[in-house]
């Protein structure tokens, strides 16, 4: 396949980020306003907090059959008109009076967020080459934490004056109106060099199945599988209850528990770009192993602090090793398979994610209830450990020859 290089088309990777952007935003509030979502439906924080693992199922399943029929059919149509879905779930959010609609809308905004992001990425991941793409899936990782520093602070004050629900209706309408854009900026499938020979409507759930069946025996894909899972797991457990706990139990206001995420997320918004740097330059997997274990301590730690600099040093700490792990993680990943596999082995990382992050959200939830915020912390850092323990046996910096690896043999 013929590889755009690094400087072509300016327009591309603002608008990627964006879209990845609106996604993070949409999920990353949901852990500062949990108080605010509890106090409206009547329920405890760990009650609401389960629509957290919800949105996560619905967006790790859709974004299977998004990757792979990207990977047939090109990346654009399914953003352009997943962000009208995903408009739509945002919207009922905005309106919904009971918890059991406003857990049916998260479930329909997760599955168009799921497949978006799923096909963003591989988008990416087809327009830069792989001497590049470090620096390329830093720059959009970094969307996930400009959401913490510019959403999360926005919302929560917005949320103290005028409620939560303005938020999700200003979400709904900017990325409606991104859908033009993104059709008029995005390349069709036939610059990227994607299948021609599309498989019959009849064939395409047995042919997902074949490819990922693949892709999970082998071991190194299945280690970036494990290893999605136990991250995206630990990070999203731990911050869910993290609002709720500064709020309950540190007694910081709603609008000062912004300000934290904000402090938080300034430091991953600054390492992310360096990060795809470092990682270009020093390895990926190096990259990876070293942030996997300052992660783990930062997640011990924090429980056990009160509020102060040692806080607040340990909270930029982790949102650091955060951002130096998601670029080295999404470089080796989309290196190991040809672009007409590389949608089905992200929707697969990206099920995975959405799987660990059900789980633990779930499973935190009752640590969150019955052992506080400690016992959070600890289940988060286990996972960080056993994340980074498969990245040191199981995954290999690739190499040059090995620059386009083929799972399926046709």
């Amino acid at each position: 396949m013929k590889k755009i290089r690094a400087n072509g088309d300016g327009f591309t990777l603002p608008v990627l980020f964006t879209i990845n952007l609106l996604g993070e935003l949409d999920y990353q509030i949901i852990p500062p306003l949990l108080p605010l979502l509890a106090t409206t439906f009547l329920v405890e924080p760990s009650i609401a907090g389960r629509i957290v693992p919800l949105y996560a199922i619905s967006a790790g399943l859709s974004s299977l059959s998004f990757g792979y029929l990207s990977d047939q059919y090109g990346r654009r149509p399914f953003i352009t008109f997943g962000l009208v879905g995903f408009s739509t779930g945002t919207l009922l959010t905005s309106v919904t009076h009971s918890l059991e609609w406003l857990c049916l809308a998260r479930l329909l905004t997760g599955a168009a967020a799921g497949g978006l992001m799923t096909c963003a990425t591989s988008y990416a991941a087809d327009f830069f080459h792989y001497r590049h793409r470090g620096r390329a899936m830093g720059l959009l990782s970094a969307s996930y934490f400009a959401a913490a520093i510019v959403g999360i602070p926005l919302v929560t004050s917005t949320a103290s004056k005028i409620g939560w629900r303005p938020v999700f209706l200003a979400i709904a309408i900017i990325s409606v109106s991104l859908a033009p854009l993104v059709w008029q900026v995005l390349r069709p499938r036939d610059k990227f060099g994607f299948q021609d020979d599309a498989v019959p409507e009849s064939q395409v759930l047995s042919r997902i199945v074949r490819i990922s069946t693949s892709l999970i025996r082998r071991r190194e894909t299945c280690a970036i599988l494990l290893v999605s899972m136990f991250t995206s797991g630990a990070v999203v457990g731990f911050v869910t209850y993290l609002g709720s706990h500064l709020n309950r139990e540190l007694h910081v206001p709603i609008q000062q528990v912004g300000l934290i995420f904000f402090w938080s997320g300034s430091a991953s918004l600054i390492g992310a770009p360096v990060a795809g740097i470092l990682a270009d330059r020093f390895g990926k997997r190096v990259m990876l192993i070293i942030s996997g274990l300052i992660l783990a301590l930062c997640l011990a730690i924090i429980p056990t602090l009160s509020v102060g600099l040692g806080l607040l040093v340990c909270l930029a700490l982790a949102g650091l090793t955060i951002a130096f792990r998601m670029a080295p993680l999404l470089s080796i990943a989309t290196e190991l398979v040809f672009s007409r596999e590389r949608g089905t082995l992200l929707a697969l990382r990206n099920a995975s994610s959405q799987l660990g992050i059900a789980i633990s959200t779930f499973l935190s939830s009752f640590c969150y209830l019955y052992g506080g915020y400690h016992a959070v912390g600890f289940f988060a850092s286990s996972q960080a450990l056993v994340s980074t323990l498969l990245t040191w046996c199981f995954i290999r910096e690739p190499k040059p020859e090995d620059q386009a690896v083929k799972i399926l043999q046709d």
